[in-house]
């Protein structure tokens, strides 16, 4: 092989080598870069809407966002055996109780025992607010759609399925 040849492959080689350091490099420089999921979510919502979900609630009717198209509606997610929901409950029904007709409450439950999530809602009488619905999210399916990492956390959706705000942590719904 002449030496003109083999100057050009040495010189392929090398630029094949630092073309892939370079690429993991550049990986390694921005991964820190990302931001984390929660935030890509939002983003994501800010821009095309809160995602779609269908559960039953606890008297096993179907609920949707899409069924409150008119409403403003409150997506929180909450546990029974988390003190900030508890200390948050009572602001949500009074103000749900103030503004019967232009706000729905969508409650997902991330009990882990059915028992749990009924007895929670006996003790604050939610059955008596009629647009407080509370609903079994056992899986976590609609929590992980949102991308909810603590609990208590809502998010004010309006019209067209659109995000108003993300409050993450104990609002006094009321004030």
């Amino acid at each position: 092989m002449n030496h003109a040849l083999k100057g050009w492959l040495v010189v392929i080689t090398l630029a094949g080598i630092l073309f892939i350091c370079w690429k993991f490099y550049e990986e390694k420089l921005t991964q820190g870069m990302r931001p984390p999921e929660g935030t890509l979510k939002l983003n994501e919502m800010e821009e095309n809407g809160v995602p779609e979900f269908s559960l039953k609630d606890i008297d096993g009717t179907p609920v949707s966002l899409k069924d409150f198209p008119e409403k403003i509606v409150i997506v929180n997610f909450w546990a029974s055996w988390c003190k900030p929901c508890v200390k948050e409950f009572p602001s949500l029904i009074r103000l749900l109780e103030t503004y019967p007709e232009d706000l729905v409450l969508l409650a997902l439950s991330a009990d882990k025992t059915e028992e749990d999530l009924l007895g929670f809602v006996k003790a604050f009488n939610v059955k008596a607010v009629n647009n407080f619905i509370v609903i079994w999210d056992k899986d976590q399916s609609v929590a992980e759609k949102y991308g909810t990492a603590i609990l208590p956390e809502s998010y004010i959706v309006g019209k067209n399925r659109q995000l108003i705000r993300k409050v993450a942590g104990v609002e006094e719904w009321d004030s």
